[in-house]
């Protein structure tokens, strides 16, 4: 087994190795795109830093495990695409933790890594590494097939702009694996949209829709209402909004949303609303002490 630096003349192929692996349930590692392209992009950028950011294990030139580190700079936190691996599996990801673990605990306070139960390699992966899991998040699904308008009116929403930046971050929540700004510039992305639900001159709530495979799958990516408006229909207005531009505009087959486990009103909501069960996702983190160097990337 040889562990290198991922380099921009293999990016197509471990794009592709990645496309593959991050299907299988066995294997599944979230926050890694689920399109090739988007997938490309996301380890083309890991390339750009002056640290490397992103690993590949090869055994007689063929890929056998990979390993990214998405840096949230504004967090000091960052999050893994990876570890994955094929054959060995323990041994290839110790291999790679090995390469990748000085930068992250020269960089940032704390690493996370989420996944579904069944990829019982890196759940054990976690446990040797003293990982504690921190949530355990449902996601949710609907189906086009299954999608009822409610018809409700949506006359308060209003598509957010840069103005808004302010009144969004007062709504969003501290620790989101997006800050503010991040979902702001990604809401610039075609297919992908950020609204707000706007009265008396003020935002009481927003969510951010993000289009993860073009035709096929959209994502609820965030919905939250100012505590004092709650319980008021602000965030059902908001996601029927998304459904019917999921559905109707972009003629999407399904939507997913995620919750927690222990928020069982958010829950009760979505399934009001259609959504079913589909995985559960685990999450842990590691934390490291105050990061030697601010921010040497920039």
């Amino acid at each position: 087994m040889h562990i290198k630096e991922l380099e921009v003349r293999d990016l197509q192929k471990v794009s592709e190795w990645l496309y593959h692996m991050n299907e299988q349930d066995k294997h599944f590692v979230a926050w890694l795109a689920s399109d090739q392209n988007e997938i490309y992009e996301q380890i083309w950028t890991l390339t750009q830093f002056t640290d490397p950011l992103a690993y590949v294990a090869w055994e007689n030139e063929q890929i056998i495990g990979f390993l990214g580190i998405l840096p949230f700079f504004e967090q000091k936190l960052c999050r893994l695409l990876g570890p994955f691996a094929i054959d060995q599996e323990a041994e290839v990801m110790e291999g790679l933790w090995d390469k990748a673990s000085l930068t992250m605990e020269l960089h940032f306070k704390a690493v996370k890594v989420a996944s579904f139960k069944a990829n019982k390699h890196l759940i054990d992966f976690c446990e040797r590494h003293r990982f504690h899991l921190y949530n355990i998040e449902k996601t949710m699904v609907l189906y086009r097939d299954d999608y009822r308008s409610g018809e409700y009116e949506a006359r308060n929403i209003v598509e957010v702009t840069d103005q808004d930046e302010a009144e969004i971050s007062r709504l969003h929540p501290e620790g989101a694996y997006y800050t503010t700004s991040e979902m702001m510039t990604l809401s610039r992305k075609e297919s992908n949209k950020l609204w707000g639900y706007q009265s008396g001159g003020e935002l009481k709530g927003y969510l951010y829709f993000e289009t993860i495979i073009p035709g096929i799958e959209g994502e609820i990516c965030f919905v939250n209402v100012d505590q004092s408006e709650r319980s008021q229909g602000i965030g059902t207005v908001l996601i029927d909004h998304a459904l019917q531009y999921a559905f109707l505009a972009l003629d999407l087959e399904e939507v997913t949303i995620s919750v927690r486990t222990n928020n069982d009103g958010a829950e009760s909501l979505y399934r009001e609303l259609g959504f079913e069960e589909a995985q559960t996702i685990y999450a842990y983190e590691k934390l490291f002490q105050e990061p030697v160097l601010k921010n040497p990337f920039h």
